[in-house]
């Protein structure tokens, strides 16, 4: 049996009891990261603009998450494009993993009406099957121009459906068949609407493959390793291994990869930089005017996903290694503050943009293959002098650093206070650290259990 046969077998063999203890924990912390990105973002005009091309009433700040009808694919679609609306959500497996398990599922809960432990499991089951992909071709798919969030999230979000919805072997294969063939998204349309979109796009394609496959859809039990698969038809240089045995349940890929949680609202290609600077300033404060040149070393991928070099506009910016550093040198910071059009088009912070240099680097993280081994970046001074930051190798937040309480908290209720305030923030936080204790989506107090689950209780 080939390794879409295999993806089958283990979904619809995984239960909550068989997961490690630390895999819990890491999707807890997905839960939480992801709900409150999805919160900052839901009237973000990305959101409210899907949801209208859909036909589905969004009517800004009176249409609450709760308020939202749809049926779950759709739901899961506006999710996810709410969830990567200002880019904040987490990342891993070169990826952003949460923003699309967490709108799959809370979606698609909300009709089976399963339980907190069942939505565990069902984000474990997707994260390994996207992690056993991603550990098959040492090249980077975005530089092959596919968004590897869009494509290999798509098979993610089907296996997380499949869990679910309690399908069999032999259906949980038909649907990873299906769903191979509705994953796609270009990195071409990074710094658009489109890139949160695509990210919806695939929650929505999961669970439409579930759907289809059961109502009697076939597909190839073979659709991810075939010769003509999805894996070979995405893979930049054709040297994708698509015949060793997967080693599902046994080597966890959520133990090994993780998620990180991001503390700047941009393309996390430039965290590590952005880190390098605020840390630097805060050792010798600089002056915007002094500062002659800037030279950002990174990777030759994450240089080729920081596409925008002259950002107008907040959304630009956010892809922009260039605004990254200026902004990080006028305000030493870069979060929702600094990504508005006003502060972007600033003359201080464009005249720092156009002094930014980018200068790559062609080795590679182990941990981190998009990555190189670090990044650094060198401050060219008025005068002759020059100031060097550290080579930061794992940006705050990282899994292998962790993330504190306190940080992971100031991140929500900054996120979140906003539309729930002080009490419902709280609230929410603590309702989902028991998410293993939960008994529908309902108990999140912000998602609508949906009939199935309303009829179960």
């Amino acid at each position: 049996m080939g390794l879409t046969a295999d993806m089958g077998r283990f979904l619809a063999s995984l239960r909550f009891e068989m997961l490690p203890s630390d895999a819990v924990k890491t999707v807890r912390l997905g839960f939480t990261d992801c709900i409150a990105c999805m919160i900052t973002g839901w009237n973000e005009a990305v959101t409210r603009t899907a949801a209208r091309g859909l036909g589905i009433v969004h009517d800004g700040a009176n249409t609450t998450i709760s308020a939202l009808q749809a049926p779950a694919p759709e739901r899961a679609l506006i999710y996810g494009v709410a969830s990567h609306a200002i880019d904040y959500d987490d990342t891993g497996l070169a990826g952003h993993p949460s923003a699309i398990l967490v709108p799959a599922i809370l979606s698609e809960a909300a009709e089976t009406g399963a339980d907190g432990r069942a939505m565990i499991a069902a984000y474990v089951a997707g994260y390994e099957l996207w992690a056993d992909m991603a550990r098959r071709d040492p090249d980077q798919h975005h530089r092959k121009g596919w968004h590897p969030t869009a494509m290999l999230g798509t098979i993610a979000a089907a296996g997380a459906a499949a869990s679910l919805r309690g399908q069999d072997a032999a259906m949980a294969t038909r649907t990873i068949g299906v769903a191979a063939s509705l994953a796609g998204g270009i990195v071409g349309n990074f710094g658009s609407m489109t890139k949160p979109y695509q990210v919806g796009r695939a929650a929505q394609s999961g669970l439409l493959a579930a759907r289809l496959a059961e109502a009697g859809l076939t597909s190839t039990d073979t659709a991810i390793e075939d010769d003509l698969g999805l894996l070979r038809a995405i893979s930049p240089k054709g040297q994708v291994d698509t015949t060793t045995p997967a080693n599902f349940g046994k080597d966890w890929g959520i133990l090994r990869a993780g998620i990180n949680i991001k503390l700047y609202p941009v393309c996390y290609a430039v965290h590590r930089a952005i880190d390098a600077v605020i840390d630097l300033r805060k050792l010798k404060p600089v002056k915007p005017e002094e500062v002659e040149a800037i030279d950002l070393e990174i990777g030759e991928t994450q240089a080729e996903i920081l596409r925008v070099h002259r950002p107008t506009n907040g959304l630009d910016a956010k892809i922009s290694g260039e605004f990254a550093m200026a902004s990080a040198i006028v305000a030493g910071a870069c979060g929702n503050a600094e990504l508005t059009d006003g502060f972007v088009n600033r003359a201080d912070v464009q005249d720092l943009i156009r002094k930014v240099r980018i200068v790559t680097m062609p080795e590679r993280d182990d941990h981190e293959p998009a990555h190189s081994p670090f990044d650094r970046v060198t401050l060219h001074m008025r005068g002759g002098g020059k100031l060097t930051t550290e080579a930061v190798t794992r940006p705050r937040g990282h899994f292998q650093r962790g993330v504190e309480t306190e940080a992971m908290w100031a991140k929500f209720e900054d996120c979140v206070k906003p539309s729930l305030g002080e009490r419902g923030t709280r609230t929410l936080f603590d309702a989902i650290q028991g998410i293993d204790r939960m008994r529908s989506v309902a108990d999140f107090g912000l998602f609508p259990a949906g009939r199935r689950a309303a009829s179960a209780a």
